[in-house]
This record gives structure tokens, sequence and C-alpha cells, in this order.
């Protein structure tokens, strides 16, 4: 007897071995996606606080970085919003900062008034990243 075509279950074989080979791909795209995610996040906080550092320098005031645990915002002179509340993706989060982050504060001329660090997360992978804060020059730095 002679067959032109594909039967169903050779249709099904080929199936599930491409759905074997695309496993190991959809996972390794999920994790560059959350690392993305942080590293991303991480950007943002570095480029509000130097914003924030740089709006005190032109403007001579005050000016506050405040973060909550899922979004920060700048603050001109504690009580005017300079922009928008940032919020953060749902799976990151602020883990931890110090007093000098509670809230950072920029004098007039480029110094923050206390230093101090934060630890975000990505509570998925549970990586965490660190950015200090200097207070005599008021610049960051990211820490793994």
């Amino acid at each position: 007897m002679n067959k032109k075509g594909i039967t169903f279950i050779e249709i099904l074989i080929s199936i599930f071995i491409l759905t074997i080979f695309l496993i190991p791909v959809t996972i390794f795209i999920q994790k560059y996606h959350q690392s993305y995610l942080l590293n991303s996040t991480i950007a943002k906080i570095v480029e509000g606080i130097n914003l924030a550092r740089e709006y005190a320098i032109n403007e001579r005031i005050n000016f506050s970085v405040i973060f909550g645990e899922k979004s920060f915002k700048i603050l001109k002179e504690d009580k005017i919003l300079v922009w928008k509340e940032i919020r953060f993706p749902d799976s990151v989060r602020v883990k931890e900062k110090t007093e000098g982050l509670d809230p950072l504060i920029f004098l007039p001329d480029g110094t923050a008034k206390e230093a101090g660090h934060i630890i975000i997360m990505d509570e998925i992978t549970k990586k965490e990243k660190k950015i200090k804060v200097n207070n005599i020059t008021g610049r960051c730095v990211i820490e793994d």
C-alpha cells in the first residue's frame, strides 16, 4: 500500500520535539527579561537622583528624592512634585534603604545632606543591586 502525506501521529511527534527544543529558549528569555527589568529600574533611579542633584545646583534650592517600596518621586523644597512619581515594575521593589536616603536631600551646592545606600531587589530572581550615594559629591555608584 502506497501512502502519500503525513499522518496525525507524525504531526504530534514533530510538535512534541519542537516543544522540547523551545523550553530552554523560553526560560532563557524569561531570565533575560527579569534582568532587564532590574537594570532598567536601577538606571531610572540613578537618572532621577542625578536629575534632582542638577536641579538643586541650577535652581539653588533643596531637592528631595523620596523612595517608597515600589516607586520614587522628586520634590522641590520638600513639597512641589517636580515631574511624576516613577513606579517600578511589579516584581521589583526596595529591599533596604538607609536613613540618608529616607529622604535623599540635595543641597544647592550639589552635595547630599547625608550619605547612604538603597538596595533594589527583583522578587522573582532574588537578584539585588545596591546604589550608594556619596554625601560630599552627591554622586551615586551602582554595586552588584
